[in-house]
């Protein structure tokens, strides 16, 4: 299956949010609770990914993952670090998201969106990136060390309900 990776326009924002809201239910179904999960709504993502394009950061990136025929399989965002992050994460950029459907996990196709990502933050200046994941989230924090990420301070908080650890990982970025 041949997969391009490319910037986002304002056309994908559907195909995101459905991959947002799938790939939640995917990665997270070991993790989260049944009810927690069917809360997700595509609907409100959808919202939430039209306000995201509606007043756009420069300095942001947002990717794609498309297959053949133009379906959105997954996608990667990071840009400055945003306000409520910047004491705990420690670093000077963030990456805000990252999902991928099942089905084309393990190709190679998260390492793109990520580098891609972490490569445009460098070349904004940014020394580091940091993103949070959950605790128990065992196979992304074995991607997100494969890539250089390192571990470091963890956040309690009530997720959709369901109380959660999270772990900071930090990327050292390299300026062009």
């Amino acid at each position: 299956m041949s997969i391009l990776i490319r910037d986002a326009v304002e056309g994908d924002v559907e195909g995101i949010a459905r991959v947002h809201v799938q790939g939640w239910r995917e990665s997270y179904r070991d993790f989260l609770s049944p009810e927690a999960l069917a809360g997700l709504s595509v609907e409100e993502r959808t919202r939430m990914w039209q306000k995201a394009f509606a007043q756009p950061d420069p300095r942001a990136r947002l990717l794609v993952a498309e297959a053949a025929g133009g379906e959105i399989v997954g996608f990667a965002g990071g840009g400055p670090i945003r306000r409520e992050n910047a004491d705990r994460l420690g670093a000077e950029s963030e990456i805000f998201a990252i999902y991928l459907l099942d089905r084309v996990k393990r190709q190679g196709l998260g390492r793109r969106l990520m580098r891609g990502v972490l490569d445009h933050l460098g070349r904004q200046g940014c020394r580091s990136a940091g993103l949070w994941v959950l605790k128990e989230n065992h196979p992304a924090r074995r991607f997100y060390e494969a890539l250089g990420g390192t571990p470091g301070a963890e956040q309690s908080f009530d997720l959709r309900g369901q109380p959660v650890v999270e772990v900071a990982y930090r990327f050292e970025l390299t300026q062009p």
